[in-house]
């Protein structure tokens, strides 16, 4: 079902929800640019506005399937002043109807209602259709979806890989890298060799985040020394802009061979984690984001404060950091497991 009309407005839209593309410098003389050009221009912009190329290919297919969803093509955008409150509501209709998860939905929302504010700044006079003011996302719960590992099993997960391969010792520094920084996959897949540095007596790790942010992140004991093994064994480490984890260059010889000369794929960590989980027995839910939560759940629990973790995380919002920790001591203490009958 189609929900925006093939026809033009012949009338200029209402204050409310207004429909036109104007510039902003309007007391310029400027050359007449006709309106289509406007917003695909503005669409162009706002896409690359972010320096992350994953962001941006997720934004343009959160965008594409907007579009499809109301029956305008790729290049139509000029259509996108027509689009109402309502359009937005039956498309997360449509989104729960089709079983997505909130939180997947809340974001394509948040995607949509990143747009039409990009375009009110461009020029754009009418409302934002995305905005919560018109339309009501689904409710996240606090604690995000992702399991969580308790210290037990996370010790078991470090030790799982074997020392007597040198796959197996970069998996070794993977993991420890991993549940050690509470670094995201693509930030641990995007680590280069000089991203390792010494600095004020502290081993730490330079981490590039989302949208080309980077932190420094402090290097545990342990997990220097899985570094510092993997890197004895490599032989690239003066390779200081090439990958710090490289797949092998034959896959049964498990890097005895050596390791090619690129990064190894977000793809792969995931993976070689769900490898060892299923190989450990541990809860098949158990993925490589559940180190994260575990990380920023075990700090929090041994006293680290919250800012000081959404530092860690490298979360613009501390209120995102909070969902990402576990309430293990809270679930222990619920009324459930006193009730007798």
């Amino acid at each position: 079902m189609k929900y925006l009309t093939s026809d033009r407005p012949t009338h200029p839209p209402d204050s409310a929800t207004g429909a036109s593309l104007t510039p902003v410098n309007s007391s310029q003389q400027l050359p007449t640019v006709r309106l289509a050009t406007q917003i695909e221009e503005a669409c162009k912009s706002w896409l690359v506005k972010s320096p992350s190329a994953d962001t941006r290919s997720n934004y343009s297919r959160d965008l594409a399937q907007f579009l499809v969803f109301a029956g305008v093509r790729a290049d139509e955008v000029d259509r996108l002043p027509e689009v109402r409150p309502h359009h937005v509501a039956a498309w997360r209709d449509e989104l729960l109807a089709r079983g997505l998860a909130n939180s997947s939905i809340v974001r394509k929302m948040t995607v949509l209602r990143s747009l039409f504010s990009y375009l009110q700044t461009y020029g754009y006079v009418g409302a934002n259709p995305a905005h919560s003011d018109f339309v009501t996302a689904p409710a996240v719960p606090r604690d995000g979806k992702t399991v969580g590992l308790t210290p037990e099993d996370c010790r078991r997960l470090l030790d799982a890989p074997l020392t007597d391969t040198p796959t197996g010792v970069r998996d070794r520094a993977m993991l420890a890298v991993l549940a050690y920084t509470g670094c995201r996959v693509g930030e641990l897949t995007r680590l280069r060799v000089g991203d390792y540095l010494q600095t004020g007596g502290h081993r730490i790790l330079n981490i590039r985040g989302k949208g080309g942010k980077e932190r420094r992140v402090p290097l545990h004991a342990e997990a220097v020394e899985r570094l510092e093994a993997w890197l004895a064994t490599s032989d690239f480490v003066a390779d200081s802009p090439g990958a710090m984890f490289r797949p092998p260059k034959t896959s049964r010889l498990y890097g005895r061979d050596g390791f090619a000369a690129r990064f190894l794929t977000r793809r792969a960590v995931q993976s070689l984690v769900k490898n060892y989980v299923l190989a450990l027995g541990l809860d098949s839910h158990v993925t490589v984001h559940s180190l994260r939560v575990t990380a920023l759940t075990t700090a929090r629990e041994r006293g680290s404060d919250i800012i000081d973790l959404q530092d860690f995380a490298g979360h613009a919002d501390p209120r995102t950091t909070l969902t990402y920790i576990r309430s293990r001591d809270r679930l222990s203490k619920s009324p459930a497991y006193v009730l007798r009958y």
